[in-house]
C-alpha cells in the first residue's frame, strides 16, 4: 500500500490538473462564443435578394404531361402522391441550401432581422430534398426507374445530403455497370457540408466495393 500512495497522489494531481485545463477551456469556448453572438445580434439587415436562390425546374416528371406511367404511380400511390404534391408547393417558395450555417453565421453574414426569413427558406430545402429521395425510393419500388433517376439527380444537383438519395443513384447506376457516374457522386458528396458527409461516402465506397 505504501508504494501505491505515491502513484495515487501523482495520479490525482494529474487528474485535477486535467479537470482544471478542460474547465478553462470551456469557459474560453463559451465566452467566444457568447462574444460572437453579441456581435451577430447587432448586425443590421443586409440584402439577400441575390443569394443563391434554389428553383424547381419544369423538365422534372410532371402529371398530365404525356407520361402514362407516372400519371398513374401518382393517382395510385399514396406515398408518392403525398411526396410529389409537397415537391410541387414548394414552386412558388423561395428556398436556400444553407446546411451546416449556424443561426450565428447568418446573423453575422445578413443580420439578426434576416433570420427568421433565412430559417423558413432552408426549412423548405430540408422539405424538398427529403421530398425528392422519399419520391426516387417510392418510384424505384414501383418499378419507374427513369422517373426516379430524374427525381434523384436533381437531388444531387441542389445539394441534398440525404443519404438514400446517393444510395438509390449509385445502386441504379450500379446495376448498369456505370462505376463513372457512381464516381461523380462520391465527387459531389466531398463538397457537402454535412454530418452525413462521411457516412454518404462510406456507403459509396462499399457499393463501388
Amino acid at each position: 500500500m505504501h508504494l501505491l500512495l505515491p502513484y495515487l497522489i501523482i495520479f490525482i494531481i494529474v487528474l485535477n490538473y486535467a479537470i482544471r485545463k478542460g474547465t478553462k477551456s470551456h469557459r474560453t469556448r463559451n465566452q467566444e462564443f457568447l462574444d460572437r453572438e453579441s456581435e451577430a445580434n447587432q448586425v443590421r439587415r443586409k440584402d439577400i435578394s441575390n443569394l443563391n436562390y434554389i428553383s424547381i425546374p419544369d423538365n422534372l416528371p410532371l402529371i398530365n404531361s404525356g407520361n402514362d406511367t407516372f400519371d398513374r404511380l401518382v393517382a395510385d400511390n399514396p406515398a408518392i402522391k403525398r411526396n410529389y404534391e409537397r415537391i410541387q408547393g414548394l414552386r412558388d417558395k423561395k428556398i436556400l441550401n444553407l446546411t451546416g450555417i449556424s443561426n450565428t453565421d447568418l446573423k453575422l453574414s445578413y443580420g439578426v432581422a434576416n433570420l427568421t426569413a433565412l430559417t423558413e427558406y432552408d426549412d423548405n430545402f430540408t422539405c424538398l430534398a427529403t421530398s425528392i429521395s422519399a419520391l426516387g425510393h417510392a418510384l424505384i419500388d414501383n418499378d419507374d426507374i427513369d422517373d426516379a433517376i430524374a427525381f434523384l439527380e436533381y437531388g444531387i444537383s441542389i445539394g441534398s445530403d440525404v443519404s438514400s438519395n446517393y444510395v438509390d443513384l449509385a445502386i441504379i447506376y450500379a446495376s448498369r455497370d456505370d462505376t463513372g457516374s457512381i464516381e461523380r457522386l462520391r465527387e459531389e458528396a466531398l463538397l457537402l457540408n454535412s454530418l452525413s458527409r462521411d457516412v454518404i461516402l462510406r456507403q459509396l465506397d462499399e457499393i463501388l466495393g
